[in-house]
């Protein structure tokens, strides 16, 4: 079933122009949407190109737009592709937490397996977190499935509550900080007050630090799946990592956009991802800012 999956995706991205096909028209730029640009190396890779990449990595980091399906389909592509090739160690994802993990502990894999969607939601306690089992529970089961182990990356909601309560300035460099500040508040649509931001950058911190952790405690070539802002090579996880992962954005781009634009700005001198995988933006988004408007309100 797996290599099937691979196999259909591999079609799939041939078509929208992945992996090696024929050139463009001369003098056009084509859009950037499905296309895999190495960043270190200012180059755009065919789908052996990326593979080479990730074949050499100690460990991956896929940071994508939690609202965005096309993010969660290429996440389960590249696991199905990966262990086809033996070259996935386990998946880690940011939607798991600590106790969570605790949890699942006390079930047999065989148990998990054979399990129905609603006997799965409940043995991962999903139910009010926040995340969409719609998104991540077939990624789940698959990495189940691949015999993969599992890893949690992420805190508690009782403990990141404390965290942010507490208040207490992480010790970062000053650009850092300051970039992580920047991505707070315009993730938060400019509406997160001035008297939690020290406790929210705090709590940022404090989960990039579980994430790279989790990463670290699962075999070699393992992968974890977060949100882009922890992905990012300058301020994210891959700043606690004692052997730094390839991280890789899924990036949303427009049609008409330079995908220089779609990207974030970064703190040094090197680019923000090592790879930038773009997308088209999700197609129904509404307003994002509506919730956090009433929040804070």
């Amino acid at each position: 079933m797996q290599r099937r999956d691979c196999l259909r995706g591999f079609a799939v991205l041939a078509a929208l122009g992945l992996v090696a096909g024929l050139p463009n028209a001369v003098g056009a730029e084509p859009s950037a949407i499905h296309r895999v640009r190495d960043l270190r190396h200012d180059a755009w890779l065919d789908s052996a190109e990326l593979f080479e990449r990730l074949a050499r990595a100690p460990s991956i980091v896929i940071g994508e737009r939690h609202d965005n399906p096309e993010h969660h389909r290429l996440e389960r592509w590249l696991i199905a592709c990966l262990a086809e090739r033996s070259m996935l160690g386990g998946v880690a994802m940011e939607m798991l937490d600590t106790r969570q993990q605790m949890r699942l502990a006390r079930i047999s894999h065989q148990r998990l397996l054979q399990m129905n969607d609603a006997e799965l939601r409940h043995a991962f306690d999903w139910q009010g977190r926040g995340w969409d089992w719609s998104a991540y529970g077939p990624i789940l089961r698959l990495t189940l499935s691949l015999g993969l182990p599992l890893g949690a990356a992420n805190l508690p909601h009782e403990r990141i509550a404390e965290i942010v309560s507490a208040g207490r300035v992480p010790d970062l460099p000053p650009a850092v900080a300051r970039a992580q500040r920047r991505a707070l508040i315009e993730g938060h649509c400019g509406l997160l007050p001035e008297s939690i931001l020290d406790g929210m950058l705090a709590a940022q911190v404090a989960r990039d630090r579980v994430m790279a952790e989790a990463l670290a405690e699962l075999p070699p070539s393992a992968l974890l799946i977060c949100g882009s802002g922890h992905a990012r090579r300058d301020i994210g996880v891959a700043l606690h990592a004692e052997e730094k992962p390839l991280c890789v954005g899924l990036v949303e781009v427009g049609h008409d956009q330079n995908w220089r634009d779609a990207l974030p700005a970064s703190v040094d001198a090197g680019p923000p991802f090592d790879l930038a995988w773009f997308t088209a933006p999700a197609a129904e988004r509404g307003d994002v800012c509506a919730a956090l408007r009433k929040r804070f309100s």
